[in-house]
């Protein structure tokens, strides 16, 4: 890799979360004049973009940003710590996304080549920056998980592996729209080489036309390299994933026996279809994590018919509900709705099912509870992103999870 990562040595990181940190740790390390700054400490841009040639962003600012649009104007260069990880990492990539089904893509990828022996890591969006990879393991095998808002900035990043799951209208809150979004997936993708691997997960055309120069392999659920019967997660989304985990794995040289022993022990990450009780009979389950209409949808299609106390709802992402409600109808007993989104689903799903609103998800449990009876599913799949009541999806998850107990509790006596 060219070792002239920048042509000039002063670099402006903007959001300092736990990505931009890491990317100025990174950056000193590799002996450039960092400025940083964050909107949220009050921090004014404008007194940095004279000063600087580079501006690394966090992924939650957005495009309409002053910052980016002004450092755009005056030909400075924009990239996220994604691109700038990818520029002094030494080993090689494997990229994985999509609108679902990323992380755990990415873990099962990752358990399976652990167990292999081969010295794998996973960063990007599912927890660890890329730059902390870079810093401190740079010659592993990176399972990255890329976000559209990742996916925006990238330059020269190119994985050796990349696989593109699935396509659906989402954060629209952030893209000014859904091509946007789309090509800040393909993005991913662009300089991918003959003697790279393109894995599309789904049929749909905006996958399977992903512009790319690798060798590209289709994914549908037919000809599955092992039995079903074996994983222990809920749902075809999961065998979806599970078959795209082991193209990656047997691409990177992992004898099929092994793939499937590692797919048998995989048991699914927090807060993603994870039952969390039993009790008189009902099953409670936590896929907090579902923050799309799909993810939602993949949820509802793993149960019996009629059945579902189904809590959904979250932050507006300018997405549409309507789709499910025929599936709503066959799976749901009674929908209670919290957050944002709860008016515009209760419209969307009209007439399917029994709806009730609730103010917050205290309540919303309460009543799921008073609802249920023997052989229901008690399900949270919101649907939604978690911003509009809590500080994320797995913030929800947990708090979820401790009402869960308060009623196990209760319905034990109240013994500790």
């Amino acid at each position: 890799m060219d070792n002239i990562i920048f042509g000039v040595k002063r670099v402006l990181v903007w959001g300092l979360g736990v990505s931009g940190r890491w990317a100025l740790e990174l950056l000193k390390k590799e002996g450039y004049e960092t400025l940083a700054g964050d909107d949220a400490r009050g921090d004014r841009w404008e007194d940095y973009i004279n000063l600087v040639d580079t501006v690394v962003l966090s992924p939650g600012i957005k495009p309409r940003h002053p910052l980016w649009i002004e450092a755009l104007r005056k030909g400075i260069e924009v990239i996220g710590e994604l691109e700038l990880a990818f520029r002094f990492f030494k080993g090689k990539v494997i990229a994985v996304t999509g609108t679902d089904g990323k992380s755990t893509t990415v873990s099962m990828t990752h358990l399976i080549l652990k167990e292999s022996g081969i010295n794998a890591v996973t960063c990007g969006n599912i927890g660890t920056p890329f730059s902390k990879v870079a810093l401190e393991n740079p010659n592993s095998v990176a399972v990255i998980e890329v976000s559209s808002f990742q996916g925006k900035t990238l330059k020269k990043f190119r994985p050796l592996i990349g696989a593109f799951l699935n396509f659906h209208p989402d954060h629209l809150d952030w893209h000014p729209t859904l091509e946007d979004y789309l090509s800040s997936k393909h993005r991913i993708f662009q300089n991918q080489k003959e003697d790279d691997l393109f894995i599309a997960g789904s049929l749909q055309k905006e996958v399977v036309n992903t512009p790319t120069s690798a060798r590209k392999v289709l994914a549908p659920l037919t000809d599955l390299p092992f039995d079903p019967s074996i994983l222990k997660v809920k749902g075809k989304h999961n065998l979806e994933n599970a078959k795209v985990s082991a193209l990656i794995a047997s691409a990177m040289g992992v004898e099929m026996e092994s793939i499937k022993e590692s797919l048998s022990k995989f048991r699914g990450l927090p807060f993603r279809m994870e039952q969390v009780a039993k009790i008189r009979g009902v099953e409670i389950y936590n896929d907090s994590k579902s923050t799309t209409p799909n993810s939602l949808k993949s949820a509802l299609e793993s149960f019996p018919d009629s059945s579902v106390i189904l809590i959904a709802g979250g932050k507006n992402k300018g997405t549409d509900f309507s789709h499910l409600k025929e599936l709503v109808a066959k799976k749901v007993k009674h929908a209670i709705l919290i957050g944002e989104t709860k008016h515009l689903i209760k419209e969307a799903w009209d007439g399917s099912c029994e709806i009730s609103l609730a103010e917050d998800l205290p309540s919303a449990v309460k009543k799921a509870w008073n609802i249920a009876s023997g052989g229901n599913f008690i399900l949270l799949s919101p649907g939604c992103s978690s911003f509009d009541m809590f500080e994320s999806y797995i913030h929800r998850g947990q708090v979820f999870n401790r009402l869960v107990e308060d009623i196990i509790k209760s319905e034990n006596g109240g013994g500790g």
